[in-house]
């Protein structure tokens, strides 16, 4: 598995933040990957982003679902928009999800891991 989560164009099934812990769960991952050579963009559900050793949570959880917009995650100093998935990173990690709802939710932990749904079903489009 090869993908790149892309934060913008992303949906949030729901946000937990507890005992220093905070989770994204996405109804909607938006997706890039390459199949010989050429790259697929789409949608994974069930691909989580899992905050460890949080020090400081702003926004309602509750509200913190549905569609992102211009979303950032900060690393050691160093933005990122997308990341690929598998991904793990520890340090000094903030991250800031802007909801097309207008909420915000903005996280600063000691590590984030990005985790592939157990059964993962790629798509290219929900189109109906």
């Amino acid at each position: 598995m090869d993908w790149t989560l892309e934060f913008h164009g992303s949906e949030v099934q729901w946000t937990e933040v507890t005992d220093g812990q905070a989770c994204l769960r996405f109804s909607a991952a938006a997706v890039r990957r390459r199949v010989d050579g050429a790259l697929e963009e789409g949608h994974v559900k069930g691909l989580e982003l899992r905050f460890s050793g949080v020090t400081a949570a702003a926004g309602d959880p509750a509200l913190c679902l549905g569609a992102l917009s211009d979303s950032l995650l900060t690393i050691n100093g160093v933005r990122h928009r997308h990341i690929p998935v598998p991904f793990e990173a520890l340090g000094d990690v903030r991250a800031e999800f802007n909801f097309k709802s207008g909420t915000t939710l903005a996280l600063s932990a000691g590590a984030v891991h990005g985790l592939p749904p157990a059964a993962p079903h790629f798509q290219t489009s929900y189109a109906c």
